[in-house]
């Protein structure tokens, strides 16, 4: 039996999809290329227009359902975690502004990130717009076995999927963190705690690799921060760990 169609997607899911950063989603959002959606309860609202940085009153409805979330007020939830709002985009009608009315009275709706939606138009949309291809679309039936990888010693030297790389001192102490983590039961390792391990001043872990064209098919993302080696762990060195 398949699972239904959706009609949108969390970001995290997105991020997964495509297989790219956070930052880079997020950039598109907040620059206006890609629109996201909250759910909104039952609100009594003010529809309208902004001409000359004002809001210009066109009429009073009431809504459920998803609404718009402005560019920069996701620039804000993104920087705050969590923002009260009251002002939203039309889905319906383009150029069109939702504003929750005062009379009567109306309270403000918490917005996470995680409460964010991409609508199933819009994704498509932004897919074609800028030939995006699903790079991480799960296969509930069969997932693929993960690429082959051997590393040297001290982590200069790396093979993966069957390609031979020659890596920095601080792209190998990361690679040797993550690889290290592999062979736990928690793969997984923040983003900042890899940097600062591995003595670099760099913000992002992208910055790190941006010489390595697989780099993002070695090290993938949980769109929270946290990145793991999209390896199998040798069996032995994995024994040897715990035992």
């Amino acid at each position: 039996m398949g699972f239904p169609v959706k009609k949108y997607d969390r970001l995290h899911s997105l991020i997964a999809r495509w297989g790219v950063f956070p930052e880079d989603v997020y950039y598109a959002i907040e620059n206006g290329a890609l629109c996201t959606c909250v759910w909104l309860p039952l609100r009594y609202l003010e529809r309208g227009i902004i001409r000359n940085r004002k809001f210009i009153y066109e009429q009073h409805e009431h809504k459920e359902g998803f609404v718009g979330v402005r560019p920069q007020d996701f620039h804000r939830i993104c920087s705050c975690g969590c923002l009260k709002l009251r002002i939203f985009r039309s889905i319906t009608q383009e150029g069109h502004i939702l504003r929750m009315a005062d009379e009567p009275p109306q309270p403000s709706i918490s917005v996470r990130l995680s409460d964010l939606v991409i609508l199933q138009k819009d994704r498509q949309q932004f897919e074609e717009t800028y030939d995006i291809k699903a790079d991480n679309v799960l296969d509930f039936v069969k997932q693929p076995a993960a690429p082959e990888f051997s590393a040297s010693r001290d982590y200069r030297h790396i093979t993966y999927e069957g390609k031979d790389y020659q890596l920095g001192d601080v792209q190998a102490q990361i690679i040797e963190q993550l690889y290290d983590a592999v062979l736990t039961d928690n793969p997984w390792v923040h983003g900042k705690t890899l940097i600062h391990v591995a003595g670099s001043r760099a913000v992002r872990l992208r910055d790190l690799f941006k010489n390595k064209a697989k780099w993002r098919d070695l090290i993938i993302s949980d769109a929270r921060g946290r990145y793991r080696l999209n390896v199998k762990p040798d069996e032995k060195k994995k024994a040897a760990s715990v035992g």
